[in-house]
């Protein structure tokens, strides 16, 4: 049992290096009637021609970015040099984040029962995103001229950054109201092992009126829970980490729920996922906050008689200058004040696909996602949206020989009122012998041009069925 533990928490810990993101959910896996993944995207879906199927190991990784590597460097041909667009950047981040992760797909397996199906699946999922706050872009790029007196500028306004781990284990459970309606429902049991959280951090800046000086105010204030403990030797100054717990205490609980009605000329189907309180953070729950009580730095002005001694620069004014700065970001990790939660973002899939001939069809999907925070006040929860990302997708289906499904996709992408127009996707599932799957998603292609790409989700796994089924 050990080694099984150590096993699943290496999953979890690895997730942490890989450079992709599975926070958001191929619309390609909804279009599908064969893949197994289908029904991740709506309980109600069960694969077409099997009665039982096994998941293999598989894993979905996603990178969601407002900006592209071509719209942060850019080559002056005149000067052979590459510069960066500083403004770009800082005009992009500030309306929106990069969101990073991944999901592992461990096992999973569904059993068709007639009118009820059963799924069970276990997964690791990592998810990151990062924004640059508003205030930080204003100071940049407008100076601190229109915020003097008792006019502070807030350069930190919350959700900043965001890192989860956890694994997820779920059951779901399928049922035919008849020959065209079926409804579903997962229940998703949650187990948090690293969790970093913005719990109200600010920087400000207030100006005194006559601009004779300017005073800065840091507070670090973070929620901190990790199930590895990282501890740096005094003597030797050497970091070492070891783990802490292989299943920590932090549980969480969602919900899915999902409906398809289908006839002979078309199908109409909803779903609503991860809904629910997500997960409680309470073992080894800290704090990152900052290393002084009185953490400020007034500011005012350098007086060229004490930077200039005898015509050289004087290194000990200029140095004590510098360490004032540095000491603002000093934070030290202290044992947190009592549990917190964090919420798993909320997806909404509205899908609807017309049976052009018996192997052929096409349709629309919408794909919402709610960026949430829940925050804890007294015994009160409140929760907050702080997000919502959409992706419209025309879908276009086609079964041939009975052993071969492509999907092919093509979609609109909105993220806090930007908009990206066109995102090619494809999918191809092969079912040899109906017993060994192969499948391979890849979707959201913002752009062919590698320095121009913004979006991109890739899935790729193994599945077994047994027993075949006539259902469609």
């Amino acid at each position: 049992m050990k080694r099984i533990n150590l096993s699943l928490f290496a999953v979890a810990i690895l997730m942490l290096i890989a450079p992709f993101s599975a926070s958001a959910q191929s619309n390609i896996m909804y279009g599908s009637t064969r893949n197994p993944l289908m029904n991740a995207a709506n309980p109600a879906f069960f694969p077409s021609h099997s009665r039982f199927y096994l998941a293999l190991p598989g894993a979905n990784l996603n990178l969601s970015s407002p900006l592209a590597y071509s719209s942060i460097f850019q080559y002056d041909t005149a000067s052979q040099k590459t510069n960066i667009n500083l403004n770009s950047v800082l005009d992009t981040l500030s309306d929106d984040k990069l969101r990073f992760g991944t999901n592992i797909h461990a096992v999973g397996l569904g059993l068709d029962l007639g009118k009820l199906f059963l799924t069970l699946s276990t997964q690791a999922k990592v998810d990151l995103s990062f924004g640059m706050p508003s205030g930080v872009v204003t100071f940049l790029t407008e100076g601190n001229s229109n915020y003097t007196g008792d006019n502070v500028l807030e350069l930190l306004d919350g959700n900043i950054i965001a890192v989860r781990a956890y694994l997820e284990g779920a059951i779901g459970l399928g049922y035919r109201i008849n020959d065209n309606l079926t409804i579903g429902a997962r229940a998703k049991l949650l187990v948090g092992y690293l969790d970093l959280s913005d719990a109200g951090s600010s920087l400000t800046i207030r100006t005194e009126p006559d601009y004779s000086a300017m005073t800065a105010n840091m507070d670090f204030n973070l929620n901190y829970t990790s199930a590895i403990d990282i501890s740096t030797d005094s003597n030797t100054n050497r970091t070492s980490a070891h783990v802490r717990t292989y299943m920590p205490k932090n549980y969480g609980l969602n919900f899915d729920l999902g409906a398809r009605y289908s006839t002979d000329l078309f199908e109409v189907s909803a779903s609503i996922l991860d809904f629910g309180p997500g997960i409680h953070w309470k073992d080894g729950v800290k704090r990152i906050v900052s290393a002084r009580e009185d953490n400020s730095f007034t500011f005012t002005g350098v007086d060229v008689s004490s930077v200039m001694q005898g015509g050289n620069l004087d290194s000990t004014y200029t140095q004590m200058l510098i360490d004032s700065l540095k000491s603002l970001t000093e934070y030290k990790t202290i044992d947190g004040e009592g549990d917190y939660w964090t919420s798993i973002p909320t997806k909404v899939n509205l899908g609807g696909m017309f049976n052009i001939t018996q192997g052929v069809s096409a349709g629309l999907l919408f794909h919402g996602e709610f960026e949430r925070g829940i925050v804890k006040v007294g015994d009160v929860f409140k929760t907050k949206n702080v997000g919502f990302y959409s992706r419209t997708s025309l879908l276009a289906r086609a079964n041939i020989h009975d052993w071969v499904e492509v999907v092919a996709s093509a979609s609109v992408i909105t993220s806090n009122n930007h908009w990206n127009w066109f995102n090619p996707g494809i999918g191809v599932t092969l079912t040899p012998f109906r017993a060994l799957q192969l499948y391979t998603f890849i979707d959201y292609i913002s752009n062919f041009y590698i320095v121009d790409a913004k979006q991109l989700n890739i899935s790729f796994g193994l599945n077994l069925f047994l027993g075949s089924s006539s259902a469609d």
